[in-house]
């Protein structure tokens, strides 16, 4: 129906309202605008738009029309998506509406953490792990063994019961209100916030501004996929305080998790503070980094400070950096997990996953010279990308429905 110059259509409860000079177009040449305008830039996607149309003149679409258009999709799927949380936490009794642990006493049992009924589960982790962690510590010094009791815990004994959630965060230049004179930034960014779930169920990608939205989006999806029951969860992040504090708030009152600093962000953060700390010739410097290394890959952080402070100082050039590293991994160690162990059994010890979602949503098409975003429309064009990995995009071009369910692996990478 026609409303002044707008056209109004209605989808299910979903109100879709077409501006001046957009038409009524099919699911395919929807698809088209949205895939090719989450893979190119607004200019480049309205060209071979254009080119494909083989429109010229005054009948071609513009790409300020086409941002606006995928801007308003953006923000119609992000409200289905917050309507689904928000009735999957109203008859979740004990959360918020905001996903938050409000009365642990009345959420139900089955969502508490418990153990697997397998027979090895109950047994200590260090029977069931003695061949590996044998084999592994065959040839290595005692300082660099697999060892600590509470690592080996933390290990698990199988994927199948577990849930693992890799949590990470861009920014991206935001858009100035007004002008200033020379046009200099200001330092604001838009933050995207990703989260990718993996279960034996499949996977699927989260994805908000502010990380508290995603939490709570994380928690309503868990909530209603049964993911939360008698599970293991293990969360993986670069080790950034906002993740750590969030994951604290949202998952302590209810359950047992672990949650781990990737192996990269460990490795790589030590690696520039004892650049700054350690002079010596370089042959040496690298003998000294393998051997912190060895101690540090089995999770033996007392062992890694030991040997830092006992280096010799003719290999300290600047004492404050090397406390700030002895400070990092004493401030990290509740989050360092036994990566030896984990890496001869198989397991992630990384949050790649997450990053290579933040590369494949956000960074890959937003991260770019002179480009700049409102929150509306950094989101938007995120959002619909998730959907696109996640395969949701087709049901929402169809019917205006979002999946809020695990997708299979093949069909997340296909």
């Amino acid at each position: 129906m026609k409303l002044g110059y707008v056209t109004y259509l209605c989808y299910g409860n979903i109100a879709v309202f077409l501006q001046p000079k957009e038409h009524i177009h099919s699911i395919a040449f929807e698809n088209i605008l949205m895939k090719t305008a989450c893979d190119l830039s607004y200019r480049k996607s309205a060209f071979h738009i254009n080119m494909m149309l083989g429109r010229e003149g005054g009948g071609r679409v513009r790409p300020s029309t086409l941002e606006e258009h995928v801007e308003r999709t953006g923000q119609a799927i992000h409200q289905a998506i917050d309507q689904q949380a928000a009735k999957i936490l109203s008859e979740a009794p004990g959360f918020s509406d905001q996903g938050l642990p409000v009365d642990p006493s009345v959420i139900s049992p089955e969502i508490k953490f418990s153990c697997s009924s397998d027979a090895a589960e109950k047994e200590p982790r260090e029977k069931v792990f003695a061949d590996v962690i044998q084999t592994y510590n065959a040839d290595k010094q005692p300082a660099d063994q697999i060892k600590d009791p509470k690592l080996i815990n933390d290990t698990e004994l199988s994927p199948d019961n577990c849930v693992y959630i890799s949590i990470d965060d861009v920014g991206v230049d935001q858009q100035k209100n007004t002008r200033k004179d020379g046009g200099s930034k200001d330092g604001k960014v838009v933050e995207n916030t990703v989260i990718h779930v993996e279960a034996k169920e499949g996977v699927h990608t989260i994805t908000a501004i502010g990380m508290k939205n995603a939490f709570r989006l994380l928690m309503a999806f868990l909530l209603v996929n049964h993911l939360l029951e008698n599970r293991h969860l293990y969360f993986f992040s670069d080790g950034a305080r906002n993740i750590r504090s969030n994951i604290e708030l949202f998952f302590k009152p209810i359950c047992t998790y672990v949650h781990m600093l990737d192996w990269y962000h460990l490795e790589k953060r030590i690696t520039e503070l004892l650049s700054m700390a350690l002079k010596g010739p370089k042959a040496e410097r690298h003998t000294l980094r393998h051997e912190l290394d060895q101690k540090l890959w089995a999770g033996n952080i007392d062992e890694a400070k030991a040997y830092l402070n006992g280096l010799d100082p003719k290999y300290i050039k600047n004492r404050q950096k090397l406390e700030e590293a002895l400070e990092y991994l004493e401030g990290r160690r509740t989050y360092i997990a036994c990566y030896a162990l984990r890496k001869e059994l198989g397991y992630r010890n990384s949050s790649n996953p997450a990053e290579k979602e933040n590369d494949l949503i956000v960074a890959g098409r937003q991260k770019h010279n002179g480009m700049s975003w409102s929150r509306d429309g950094s989101g938007s064009l995120a959002l619909i990308t998730a959907e696109y990995r996640n395969g949701g995009m087709d049901c929402w071009i169809r019917d205006k429905v979002i999946p809020f369910t695990m997708p299979s692996i093949e069909k997340q990478a296909s």
